[in-house]
């Protein structure tokens, strides 16, 4: 859960061409852009609206001591981070893809400059309020790094990182019952971390849902068979399957995220590819789907095959943060939407975007009628400002509270 303060002014707007009217972004419920240009590319050092991201897979609300907002580049292979003046600058990742720094120092605390860090596709993040650093899903360097903004050192925190046995980037499954240093992941893709500073993370290829302690002593698997399949509501989570990538598809698209409930006593999980919100009740160990989620009719992963999306459902939810208002809000990812899914009535509406309708959508006008594309990550800032990650826009999107 990330509500965090958003004090950004409109120095992140993008200034209107010369005779034409500045968008309306103070009118609540209106859309604007605050990062990006539309445009493939990279440029750093510059206005936030006037710098070039690729395919940006995730927004992350950070503390007003450390900036706006944190995104998560996926193509750029960066962590970049928005400051309250406006500007951007990578924080994590180097101008290669790659693991880590050449001298694997990463590995060993208190880390090294995170610009000396090479990124292997970075997709999403989560701000740890009890160390005050940021936790970053390593998505395809199959780990989970810290990053400390007071220093600017990136940290391994949780992966066999040992060289001497070839575990350095291993993708695998190992290590429950042990330290965060004995284990392995495959694609870690979402954080969910306890006001104890216990964590949770979902590893989409590893199809099971793991939580650490916080001091990284131990580490075991609360959800999921391993087995790709949509089986276990009713009963034990452990028992759960889990479908979220084309089992063929040695690269898959980033799947699945989790979220914590307010009182820490639920789990939600966006099960992308079943088009399902699973909820794992984590006191009674039990794990069931939200209603009305989990029928759509489409059949394949790729958005331009196995036919339409049903705008009537979930189509690939990839993102779920739970808002201000007590509503779970879902990036509805092949169907270009946010919706928001009320808990105590288990209806959905939208609150982002044109169903069904992918397009580089209008600044200043209300949320619900400007287009969307692909929207992968969305987050909430304290003042109730919905952040979204518009990723095949290569924008970052702000809904004004």
């Amino acid at each position: 859960m990330k509500r965090l303060t958003w004090t950004l002014a409109t120095a992140l707007v993008a200034a209107p061409l010369a005779g034409c009217p500045a968008p309306d972004c103070d009118t609540p419920g209106n859309v604007c852009t605050v990062a990006g240009t539309g445009e493939y590319g990279l440029n750093d050092e510059a206005a936030a609206t006037a710098a070039t991201l690729y395919k940006p897979m995730d927004v992350i609300a950070v503390p007003a001591s450390v900036g706006a907002f944190v995104i998560a580049d996926w193509n750029n292979h960066k962590y970049r981070l928005v400051d309250r003046d406006g500007t951007i600058n990578t924080i994590v990742g180097t101008q290669f893809l790659g693991d880590g720094d050449p001298d694997f120092q990463e590995r060993i605390a208190p880390g090294v400059p995170g610009t000396e860090c090479a990124l292997n596709h970075p997709t999403s993040g989560e701000w740890n309020p009890v160390t005050n650093r940021l936790m970053l899903a390593s998505w395809h360097n199959h780990r989970i790094r810290e990053y400390d903004p007071a220093t600017g050192l990136s940290l391994v925190v949780c992966a066999d990182t040992a060289v001497d046995d070839g575990n350095g980037a291993n993708a695998g499954f190992a290590g429950d019952g042990g330290p965060c240093g004995d284990v392995l992941m495959a694609f870690p893709q979402s954080i969910a971390i306890r006001d104890d500073g216990d964590f949770y993370w979902w590893a989409h290829k590893n199809r099971r849902i793991r939580k650490a302690t916080g001091d990284y002593s131990l580490v075991e698997t609360i959800a999921g068979t391993g087995e790709l399949g949509y089986t276990g509501d009713g009963g034990s989570p452990l028992d759960a399957t889990f479908n979220d990538w084309d089992p063929v598809d040695l690269q898959p698209e980033p799947n699945g995220a989790i979220e914590l409930s307010a009182d820490g006593n639920t789990l939600w999980m966006a099960d992308s590819s079943n088009h399902a919100i699973r909820a794992i009740d984590l006191v009674n160990d039990v794990i069931t789907s939200l209603p009305g989620t989990g029928t759509q009719t489409k059949t394949q992963w790729d958005p331009d095959e196995g036919g339409a999306c049903d705008p009537t459902a979930l189509c690939s939810p990839r993102d779920i943060e739970l808002g201000p208002d007590g509503r779970l809000y879902i990036a509805d990812t092949y169907n270009h939407v946010v919706r928001a899914y009320d808990l105590a009535t288990d209806t959905m509406e939208v609150v982002a975007g044109v169903l069904g309708t992918a397009a580089d959508g209008t600044d200043g006008v209300p949320a619900t009628e400007s287009e969307l594309h692909m929207p992968y990550g969305i987050d909430f800032a304290e003042d109730g400002a919905l952040l979204i990650a518009d990723t095949f826009n290569s924008r970052v999107r702000r809904v004004t509270p």
